[in-house]
């Protein structure tokens, strides 16, 4: 059963996926001795090869091998930003542009350079609605999701057209490409 988990579980992952895989190995192991014992039909390691197939399709319907928090977190963020990232942010880099009525944010650049600006208000009571906001920043830090200030600083100082400075999270592009463990 531990060789089973040792194969078959990735690197770091949370520990409800070890204990599945557990319980998955032990249905390997119990495949396996059925065969030796000529109760099943079926060959040498079919039982394991099964039993590995289960555990992927698992995992995969789990959505992923990280924590459930580290999942929730990072598709609440990017849930916000795929449906309002382009319509409820003003863009920065477009003065021209027709102001946003209830703003999110500030958006700029284009493609893998977009960035989201978010204020730390609408952050804790939008975004991050019912979680743990700086939580949910250190993981989207972690993950390559947000831009760091410097050191240990989530949120940056940025530029809002002239003069103007806020205090923002700065999402990036990486948001909508799936980020953090996407197995």
């Amino acid at each position: 059963m531990n060789t089973f988990v040792a194969k078959y579980v990735p690197a770091g992952s949370d520990g409800q996926v070890d204990r599945a895989a557990q319980r998955f190995g032990l249905i390997a192991v119990a495949g396996e001795l059925a065969t030796l014992s000529r109760v099943t039909p079926w060959r040498e390691r079919e039982a394991t090869v099964a039993a590995a197939d289960a555990l992927a399709r698992w995992i995969e319907a789990r959505g992923g091998t990280e924590a459930a928090e580290i999942r929730q977190a990072v598709e609440q963020v990017r849930l916000a930003i795929e449906a309002h990232g382009e319509s409820g942010c003003q863009p920065v880099d477009d003065p021209d542009a027709k102001p946003v009525l209830n703003r999110l944010g500030w958006r700029k650049g284009h493609g893998a350079e977009r960035e989201w600006l978010i204020p730390s208000q609408i952050w804790r009571a939008e975004i991050c609605n019912g979680l743990d906001p700086q939580l949910v920043a250190r993981i989207l830090s972690e993950g390559g999701m947000l831009r760091r200030q410097s050191g240990r600083e989530l949120q940056c100082v940025v530029n809002i057209g002239g003069n103007s400075r806020v205090k923002a999270y700065v999402l990036t592009a990486a948001i909508l490409d799936g980020g953090c463990n996407a197995s």
